[in-house]
């Protein structure tokens, strides 16, 4: 049997243009997925300066969207 994951969300990053950011990581804890997402955003290049926080889980027992950026900037 799998284990229940969370699914956080981070849009206080660092990217490549001074643009709004956004990026969805599915972890166990904030501190994994903080961790998970530093290391991705260091692959690309990029400070991998993100700060993951309990409050932007997302429930996952039930349907729920989420906008990540809508492009009003």
């Amino acid at each position: 049997m799998s284990r229940a994951m969370k699914i956080y969300t981070c849009t206080d990053f660092t990217g490549v243009w001074p643009v709004g950011v956004a990026a969805v990581v599915v972890a166990d804890c904030a501190a994994a997925a903080e961790h998970l997402l530093n290391v991705a955003l260091r692959a690309r290049g990029l400070p991998g300066d993100a700060e993951v926080h309990e409050a932007t889980a997302i429930d996952v027992d039930q349907p729920s969207v989420r906008i990540l950026a809508d492009g009003n900037y």
